[in-house]
């Protein structure tokens, strides 16, 4: 099988910079199909005092029953190493293996003002914490990087 092109959380959240407006929010999505598998990933942005105070991003897997056995644990291992547990301040991570329905859902919930900035580094989320822009220019990043943005 080949793999997914997976926009990972490092490319997503180095696009972050800042934002306009009290509880304004951004969503983004991404949805691919190939050699049996379809992943969709959403992101949400939340935006306080000008800044990203919040970010959430899912990634929703499920693959067919055309896909091997060894394919979908392949694919499982890449993404468990692509986002490792986290227990960090201002990180969530919650995983959801459903071997049975062959789905793998992964949610990763940053809240920006807790996290610390070696941690960010640490899931290639360097610079988000107090970095400067619009909500206007990090849409456009997002839609350049193949999102769809409401």
């Amino acid at each position: 099988m080949k793999k997914l092109k997976l926009l990972g959380a490092a490319s997503v959240f180095c696009l972050l910079l800042s934002g306009c407006g009290n509880g304004q929010v951004l969503s983004c999505s991404m949805s691919q199909e190939q050699s049996g598998a379809t992943m969709k990933q959403t992101v949400d942005i939340t935006f306080k005092k000008e800044q990203v105070s919040n970010v959430k991003m899912a990634i929703d897997t499920k693959v067919t029953d055309d896909v091997s056995d060894s394919d979908w644990n392949s694919l499982v291992d890449m993404l468990d190493e692509q986002y490792p547990a986290a227990d960090k301040d201002g990180f969530k991570l919650t995983r959801d293996n459903n071997e049975k329905k062959r789905s793998y859902n992964i949610t990763i919930d940053v809240d920006v003002d807790k996290a610390k900035e070696d941690d960010l580094a640490e899931y290639g989320l360097e610079g988000l914490a107090g970095a400067q822009g619009t909500y206007d220019d990090i849409k456009e990043q997002m839609e350049k990087s193949g999102l769809t943005c409401k």
